[in-house]
């Protein structure tokens, strides 16, 4: 046998074993590359002039919760979950519940308010379905019993002692905060007491606290003043404040004192509802600590702040009371 006949017997020999490998490699790669079934997106709108939080889809028992933290005119799309569901949406100050929802071959939901709150469905090929739902207010009505008052709730409580409280079966949110009403500087709110692990203790409901409270009423000029005269009245004092264009930390104007840093944060703030764009926060602290609070990102000592945020394009007041530790560094 000559070389090149040997040389060629053996590349061939090659080839047929390399086309074997790449043969199975490709059969392989295409089982592994096989696609599943691509997802239905479903667009979001919210044509009402209410916040959208969350939305709730319950198809059988099975629930579960989309956060959307969507403002009005505001859009987002999300996996569509499909199936008949009955859809909750929660606005901050009211639950609107709608029954038998067809999602399957749905493409875009639309949100709008009228007398009752409306879903229009979009799908390809088929004229648009409209569904009136419900509307379950978080704040009582005017017939409604007494009301628990803010200060029978304190951060960092168990938060089986709050829904003994309350109610052991009070609704819940998609954070599994505890939705409630409670009074508070003299007006009664819509509530969420927020849960948290306590330290040391993981993984256990049992050790579930209350890690802050967010309280929710319609913005308007009387509602605020109000909240801020109730805060004054209880030794609280403006910290921060931000503002479109507009960053203050009054504890860098020692020169200016308290009454007139007061007036001057109603002023900004009366120029801010007039305008009524944008986002507004103003943080207040108990007065005797604020000198700490001076060259500190963090409290040097245990302290509960209020931090206020006023929402003009929702009309929607909301108040977080949250309590900080003294923070390492200060110890």
């Amino acid at each position: 046998m000559t070389k090149a006949l040997w040389f060629l017997r053996i590349y061939a020999a090659i080839c047929l074993v390399l086309a074997g490998f790449m043969g199975d490699a490709a059969v392989f790669a295409a089982h592994i590359a096989k696609p599943g079934p691509e997802p239905q997106i479903l667009s979001i709108v919210n044509a009402t002039g209410e916040d959208v939080l969350s939305m709730g889809f319950q198809t059988g028992k099975n629930v579960h919760f989309v956060r959307l933290d969507m403002p009005p005119g505001g859009k987002d799309d999300i996996e569509n979950p499909g199936a008949l569901t009955n859809l909750r949406v929660d606005t901050g100050l009211a639950l609107w519940l709608f029954k038998d929802v067809p999602l399957n071959k749905a493409q875009k939901m639309t949100l709008r308010m009228g007398d009752k709150p409306t879903l229009e469905l979009a799908a390809p090929k088929a004229e648009p379905q409209r569904i009136a739902g419900e509307v379950q207010s978080l704040l009582p009505g005017p017939d409604a019993g007494p009301v628990c008052t803010l200060d029978r709730f304190r951060p960092g409580m168990p938060m089986k002692d709050v829904c003994a409280v309350l109610s052991a079966t009070q609704q819940r949110d998609d954070n599994d905060a505890v939705l409630a009403s409670l009074g508070f500087a003299g007006m009664v709110w819509a509530a969420r007491l927020e849960p948290a692990q306590s330290e040391g203790k993981p993984g256990s409901k049992a050790t579930q606290v209350l890690d802050h409270m967010e309280l929710r009423r319609k913005l308007d000029p009387e509602t605020l003043e109000k909240l801020m005269q109730s805060l004054y009245d209880q030794k609280y004092s403006p910290w921060q404040a931000e503002l479109p264009g507009l960053d203050i930390n009054f504890t860098q104007m020692p020169s200016m004192d308290l009454a007139k840093q007061k007036d001057m944060l109603h002023q900004v703030l009366g120029y801010f509802l007039t305008a009524g764009k944008g986002e507004a926060t103003i943080m207040l602290a108990p007065t005797d600590i604020l000198p700490k609070l001076a060259d500190a990102d963090a409290p040097s000592g245990d302290v509960q702040l209020f931090t206020i945020t006023l929402r003009p394009a929702s009309k929607n007041l909301v108040v977080d009371v949250a309590a900080y530790r003294e923070s390492e560094e200060s110890r």
